[in-house]
């Protein structure tokens, strides 16, 4: 199933009227792919998605909206003998009793014993050289009563797909029509050679710096992900 550029193609043709565009359809329709071939090459659009788990199986295939994995949830955690200990507030502080401070030591201590025994909860994403085909998620050590597991990565936008997210149709649409804007300006300047004078190198030098200023928003963006790694 191929994308269906109509609203696309009438948007940007819209953004230039009254005036008429030079640049063949299918001429657009390439500067508007190669738009979003940059995006999913340099964007990290947060995706969020449960998959569904079943004992015993070791990895899972993502779809291909996947191009990338940050982080892993199993809807699951171990339990800590801990966990539901009732603890004493007295005037704005947390009081805690020698018990519950054993209980802590202990639920550290088994933590750490977890990751001592290789027991510990680890996760590797296979990503796929091929856009139409999803990569696979690698999990082991996945905690007992598993059901589903939350994935937390990078979005690509695939080949059919009709784009919904406002912040990446306004990117892609800005970005087609700063490209496109080079384009018609290279052909009204090669126009100049029979004597007609045109604003062609204007329109070139428009498109380049909204270019840049499109990838460098872009880059800002995509740091999310630095942060999420970093703790």
């Amino acid at each position: 199933m191929a994308r269906d550029y109509t609203a696309y193609l009438t948007w940007i043709n819209q953004e230039f009227l009254p005036l008429i565009l030079a640049t063949p359809q299918a001429t657009q329709i390439q500067i508007l792919e190669n738009a979003i071939r940059f995006w999913n090459t340099n964007s990290a659009y947060k995706i969020t998605t449960m998959f569904d788990y079943a004992p015993g199986v070791k990895r899972i295939q993502l779809n291909t909206q996947f191009k990338a994995v940050a982080d892993v949830y199993p809807s699951k955690t171990t339990a800590f003998v801990w966990n539901n200990h009732p603890l004493w507030s007295l005037m704005g502080m947390t009081v805690l009793d020698n018990v519950t401070g054993d209980l802590i030591l202990m639920s550290e201590a088994f933590r750490n014993y977890q990751v001592y025994v290789g027991a510990d909860f680890q996760w590797v994403f296979d990503k796929s050289d091929d856009p139409t085909v999803g990569g696979y998620l690698y999990c082991v050590n996945i905690p007992s009563g598993t059901e589903k597991i939350c994935v937390m990565g990078t979005k690509r936008i695939t080949a059919d797909e009709d784009i919904k997210p406002e912040p990446i149709l306004d990117w892609i649409y800005r970005y087609s029509k700063a490209l496109l804007k080079q384009v018609e300006g290279n052909t009204l300047r090669k126009s100049s050679i029979i004597g007609i004078a045109n604003d062609g190198q204007q329109m070139v030098d428009e498109g380049r710096d909204e270019m840049k200023d499109l990838q460098d928003r872009l880059s800002k963006d995509s740091r999310w992900i630095a942060f999420l790694k970093r703790f």
